[in-house]
């Protein structure tokens, strides 16, 4: 799990980024294959490979396959070969170690503690040593521009709130508290507005939806985010976010680099390549090989080969309309099945408030990258894949604790449940021993 950690700090938090003399230690490749190896070593019946099995995992096996497929009628075919290696196949092992690794609840907490830890780190360091440039945005950023920052920022939020609900440590309070402000802050330097309209959805979420949290916390985190919000963004900011409700006077709107004309000339790309796209990480050679592009080169002017800057529209272009569909199933599927961690839902016999806070924390994060990535290309972003990782993994934990003692418990009752404290690793020692007994048995029918 450490090693896990480690993969997280350096695939999503840009460790070694942020201090560059990491840089040359190739942290991300040892953390991954530290993981790899500590896995393979491994003989807790629970971290089994074949019990991660499910919906979600299937579709990105298939999300994964069709890139392949495509990768030979690409327009950038070494580009898009590599990618499905260096970029994609690490995502997708990221996914497997997360959701395998988790014996408890308490791992799928210590995941999201560890993940809250890297954002505090992060935006301590762009607070500290990136400033805002004369456009009223945040630059100099070495892997996230100032849009995929803030989408990373809004994924993030939703496991800040979980660690400010009842029953948590004082220290883990302080530190979601902080780290809350320092996220608050740092998407105001960002400049984002897309970002914004991310963060006003899942505000919006976790104030109306996210209810195994106590709604006076709620409510008291949110007008606390209202007031640091409006306290730290500059008459400059509003101006920039007031485009929004105005855009016919944004370049985004007439200019012909603008996202509205990128989006049109993407649905042109996925149109006349409707089964395998332009191929994967593409879409800049499909800009730059476009009409536009060709007219303004034939009269010595340059063109931006852009992203999408919309993550739906992106995978549609580069794997055609089977891959947009597999993607959106991904993010579809994965909600909701956590949606099920309710009192009226599939798992209700078998769950407390804090698998539900946790079930609903996750569906903050994905709702938050769904609203974001609609004006940011962050499909084959690290930070999703351990968002699904964790949504795998406590899933995972909740059936087998189902199948290994079914209707063990009576009907969750929400009121009791609240005043309930969570359940220690003790009290879950029996779905292990059950666990390795039923699997020891399985194996023996065969």
């Amino acid at each position: 799990m450490r090693a896990v950690a480690l993969m997280l700090f350096t695939y999503v938090w840009r460790l070694q980024d942020a201090f560059p003399f990491l840089g040359k230690a190739q942290l991300p490749a040892l953390a991954m294959l530290a993981a790899l190896i500590y896995y393979a070593s491994t003989k807790h019946p629970i971290r089994r490979a074949r019990l991660i099995k499910g919906p979600t995992l299937k579709l990105v096996v298939a999300l994964t396959v069709i890139m392949a497929i495509g990768v030979p009628f690409s327009l950038w075919v070494g580009h898009s070969a590599t990618f499905v290696f260096k970029g994609m196949l690490p995502n997708v092992l990221f996914l497997v170690l997360v959701a395998t690794s988790v014996r408890s609840i308490r791992d799928v907490e210590w995941f999201a503690l560890v993940n809250l830890y890297g954002a505090l780190v992060y935006t301590t360091v762009v607070s500290l040593f990136f400033s805002v440039g004369g456009d009223g945005r945040l630059g100099g950023l070495i892997f996230y521009d100032a849009n995929d920052f803030a989408l990373v920022m809004v994924c993030t939020i939703p496991f800040a709130i979980y660690f400010l609900g009842k029953g948590q440590k004082r220290s883990r309070r302080i530190a979601a508290l902080i780290t809350m402000a320092m996220i608050l802050t740092a998407m105001v330097k960002s400049g984002s507005r897309g970002g914004f309209i991310g963060l006003i959805a899942v505000m919006l979420y976790v104030l109306l939806r996210y209810r195994a949290i106590p709604s006076s916390v709620r409510l008291a985190v949110t007008i606390a985010g209202v007031a640091l919000f409006l306290g730290f963004a500059s008459d400059k900011y509003w101006t920039s976010m007031g485009t929004i409700l105005h855009p016919q006077s944004d370049y985004n709107y007439k200019d012909d680099v603008g996202r509205v004309e990128v989006w049109k000339r993407g649905v042109g790309y996925m149109i006349h390549n409707p089964i395998v796209g332009v191929g994967v990480a593409a879409y800049p050679v499909a800009e730059g090989g476009s009409d536009l592009a060709l007219a303004l080169a034939a009269q010595g002017k340059g063109f931006k080969w852009s992203v999408a800057h919309n993550s739906f529209l992106e995978t549609g272009a580069e794997l055609g309309i089977p891959g947009a569909l597999v993607f959106i199933g991904i993010l579809v599927v994965t909600g909701f099945g956590l949606t099920r961690f309710s009192p009226r839902g599939k798992w209700a016999p078998w769950i407390s408030r804090r698998e539900m806070a946790l079930a609903q924390m996750l569906i903050g994060a994905l709702f938050g990258f769904a609203v974001a990535g609609f004006f940011v290309s962050a499909e084959y972003f690290a930070y999703l894949y351990f968002i699904l990782g964790l949504a795998v993994g406590l899933t995972k934990l909740v059936r087998l604790r189902a199948a290994a003692n079914p209707l063990k418990r009576p009907q969750i009752n929400v009121r009791l449940a609240s005043r309930t404290p969570p359940p220690s690793d003790a009290d879950l020692s029996w779905v292990h021993s059950s666990i390795e007994t039923s699997l020891g048995g399985a194996a023996r029918k065969r």
